[in-house]
């Protein structure tokens, strides 16, 4: 008996050891206090994530030093898939960006809570936090490869501190839709938006013959909205589905001709969804937006337009230039 209890222990120690996971920066933050604060926040913050995940509850982030926002995020991220931290261990470098700074190649495993996922298995993890030490927001990134081929681009007009801006921003702007985060959608577009939408409708072709089902037919329905429409509608969508997966890749970034402050991305979009009476719906297509960095910090997209991927497409023809964009 005494054998079995000890060898419990050894087993529930294990358990707790193996969630148990350390943060440290190698270099890029000389502030002492901050860097002390911000290891120890970003430590709790990944051992609660693995706590969590082995024991298949909620996530508790009373103890960790978090806006709400950012907590609210998180935790619908959470609803929708768990993951856990894939090293006990985890040394990266400090990243300061226009507001704050943040964590790069935090590598998670995604853990589906069913099997409606089809997203990546192994991703990575981006933490940003402010001047304060205050977690501002904890997402999936893109691959590291891909991240860095596009800081790397052959784009001279777009400086390296733009372009990381501009994908930081892409991440975060993907994220609002997979944590159903109406608020930050809402203020990251211009109230005078121009939003073109499209939803891809299949019908069942029938045979002149017989009246049998022969194929599936695909209608592409767009749709030009205003914000406000765009996100009353945005907001009965995240209320009627149980989750949201969106994939960016192929993404491309441009600077206006003329207006420094004007940028252009333009990406692949592939979005899965299902609803909470286990309807699903998925498309694949191209996104543009044109994004307004007049404001440091605090960029609005101006256009966002949607077109479905056609065989042997490879991408839409859209251009910061098409679009007239005053000057504040």
């Amino acid at each position: 008996m005494k054998r079995y209890i000890l060898l419990l222990y050894v087993v529930l120690v294990s358990l707790l050891m193996s969630a148990q996971v350390n943060f440290q920066f190698c270099d890029g933050i000389y502030n002492e206090s901050l860097k002390s604060h911000v290891e120890r926040n970003v430590s709790l913050l990944l051992s609660e994530i693995n706590k969590a995940e082995a024991n298949h509850r909620q996530l508790n982030l009373t103890n960790i030093d978090i806006d709400k926002m950012a907590a609210s995020g998180l935790k619908s991220l959470w609803t929708n898939i768990h993951f856990r931290c894939k090293f006990n261990n985890n040394v990266q470098s400090c990243i300061k960006d226009f507001t704050g700074y943040e964590i790069r190649k935090i590598y998670v495993e995604m853990k589906p809570i069913d099997n409606t996922y089809k997203g990546e298995i192994h991703k990575e993890l981006t933490i940003s936090f402010n001047k304060e030490g205050v977690i501002t927001g904890v997402r999936t990134a893109m691959d590291d490869k891909s991240y860095a081929a596009l800081l790397e681009g052959s784009n001279s007009n777009i400086d390296l501190r733009m372009r990381r801006e501009l994908l930081n921003f892409v991440e975060d702007f993907r994220s609002y839709y997979v944590e159903k985060n109406i608020k930050a959608l809402d203020e990251i577009f211009n109230n005078d938006a121009l939003i073109i939408t499209g939803r891809v409708i299949q019908t069942l072709g029938k045979s002149n013959v017989d009246g049998v089902s022969q194929k599936v037919k695909e209608k592409v329905v767009f749709s030009k909205q205003n914000k406000r429409q765009y996100i009353e509608n945005l907001g009965k969508l995240f209320m009627t589905n149980e989750f949201i997966n969106v994939d960016f890749s192929e993404i491309e970034l441009m600077r206006h001709g003329s207006n420094p402050n004007i940028y252009g991305v333009r990406l692949r979009q592939k979005w899965n969804s299902q609803q909470y009476n286990g309807r699903q719906y998925s498309d694949d297509g191209y996104v543009f937006l044109l994004w307004d960095f007049q404001k440091e910090g605090s960029p609005k997209i101006h256009v966002r337009t949607w077109t479905p991927k056609r065989t042997n497409q490879t991408k839409d023809d859209f251009s910061p230039e098409d679009f007239f964009i005053p000057n504040n």
